[in-house]
């Protein structure tokens, strides 16, 4: 997914993932949105990769593909 934001600077890039942790005014947001992404992600021995510039952040998703014997 990619959007047009602002970006994430790089000295939170660390803690986006923190539960709770959130750069919106009171009220806006709890900062759970991306702790439960990570939680479900890593569940699924997976992994999310962010790439962020001003005027462009991609978050990518990667998930294993498990192949069943039939």
């Amino acid at each position: 997914m990619t959007d047009s934001g602002q970006g994430i600077p790089d000295d939170i890039k660390s803690r986006i993932f923190e539960p709770f942790f959130t750069t919106k005014i009171a009220g806006e947001g709890s900062g759970l949105g991306l702790d439960i992404v990570k939680k479900v992600i890593d569940k699924h021995h997976g992994r999310i990769e962010i790439d962020s510039q001003p005027g462009r952040t991609t978050f990518t998703v990667l998930l294993p593909i498990e192949q069943q014997e039939h």
